[in-house]
């Protein structure tokens, strides 16, 4: 639309000897194009959200999602999943309102929201409540029939009794997981992509401000660089001082909804020097050589975690498989005179089963993900 105004612009122009500068018209329009687009893709807790939560908690429904329900749970996201899984919402409407409502009035709705904010989540707080359910409902429906196939063939009493109880658990466990847990998982890897790329940044900040360059131009500067989730985080605090805000409020924002503790530092040291009036370059060069400093302390604080890790894991690994697999065999020999077991019931082949094919690998997966969580990004 911009691009066509502006040619419009040029033709009515063409004839006519006007003194416009059609460099400057095609900047202005390109800065509020770009503006206008980050704003449709990062506006997770806009005044309009707040409003509907409002209404929510005061008229006791989910009234914003009668009307064209599928639409509006299909905005603002990429995901061809999620925008499947929004058809379904009409099917469970009631018991996901009656879900939403509870969460919203929570406290825990506040934390949710501040944890979307900071992952950058272009869903609302309520589109992401009635994505979330819907996986949620699903997964425990796939769960709980897992449940149920294995109860049915150990005592189908049991199966009677526990798949109620099994059906509320799992869906709120899932729920739990990914209404809360995986938003603030985002907002935490946020934090670690952006360790990665802050001292670069420092050091570009640095430069340019002792160079004579307005902090203002130095952030834009590093929102166009290529610093990854700082440009991102950058260009939003440029958005909100474009939209008016003071940028040492801003800058304060930033450093409130980021995961990054150095990144937090850094920006209150910016802040703390542009109240005192200090010089803003060495600030900023001294909180650089401090991140620089932590970050290799991480990794070798990481490298000494891993050699106890690698005692584990070559327990779990090499000496635990072995030591089942022989008092498996041991406990399975025919040893007596009538060919009896010698150690009946220890060790069964279903037990031996169960451990090489459930248990060790789930010992696996949960350490190789605790170490992906745990390593440094640097």
């Amino acid at each position: 639309m911009p691009e066509e105004k502006l040619d419009n612009l040029k033709k009515s122009t063409k004839d006519v000897n006007l003194d416009i500068d059609m460099d400057a018209v095609q900047s202005i329009v390109s800065k509020m194009k770009n503006k206008s687009e980050y704003k449709v893709k990062g506006d997770g807790l806009s005044e309009g959200h707040l409003k509907e939560l409002r209404a929510i908690i005061s008229e006791g429904k989910v009234s914003s999602l009668d009307v064209d329900a599928e639409k509006k749970l299909s905005a603002n996201t990429d995901s061809d999943l999620e925008k499947s899984i929004a058809k379904y919402y009409k099917f469970f409407k009631g018991l996901i309102d009656k879900i939403v409502l509870m969460i919203v009035r929570s406290k825990s709705a506040q934390k949710v929201s501040y944890y979307l904010t900071s992952a950058n989540s272009s869903k609302t707080l309520v589109q992401h409540l009635v994505i979330s359910i819907l996986f949620a409902l699903f997964l425990d429906i796939f769960m709980s029939i897992i449940v149920l196939i294995i109860l049915l063939l150990i005592n189908p009493v049991i199966a009677a009794i526990i798949l109620p109880i099994s059906l509320i658990v799992f869906l709120f466990f899932f729920i739990f997981i990914l209404v809360y847990l995986l938003p603030k998982q985002k907002a935490k890897v946020r934090g670690k992509l952006i360790d990665i790329d802050l001292p670069f940044a420092l050091r570009h900040i640095a430069t340019e401000v002792s160079a004579g360059l307005g902090l203002y131009k130095v952030l834009q500067s590093v929102g166009k660089n290529d610093y990854g989730v700082l440009s991102e985080e950058i260009n939003r605090t440029i958005l909100e001082i474009e939209n008016g805000t003071d940028t040492k409020t801003a800058l304060r924002h930033t450093a409130l909804r980021s995961q990054s503790k150095n990144f937090n530092v850094a920006l209150f040291h910016i802040i703390r020097t542009l109240n005192t009036g200090g010089n803003l370059a060495n600030t900023i060069n001294g909180v650089a050589d401090t991140v620089s400093f932590d970050l290799m302390e991480d990794a070798k604080v990481f490298g000494e975690k891993m050699n106890f890790f690698g005692v584990i894991f070559i327990f779990i690994a090499i000496v635990l498989p072995v030591f089942v697999a022989i008092l498996g065999g041991i406990a399975n020999a025919p040893l007596g005179q009538d060919g009896a077991l010698f150690l009946p019931g220890v060790m069964t082949p279903s037990t031996m089963s169960a451990i090489f094919g459930i248990i060790l690998p789930v010992i696996f997966i949960f350490l190789l993900y605790y170490i992906k969580i745990i390593s440094p990004k640097v």
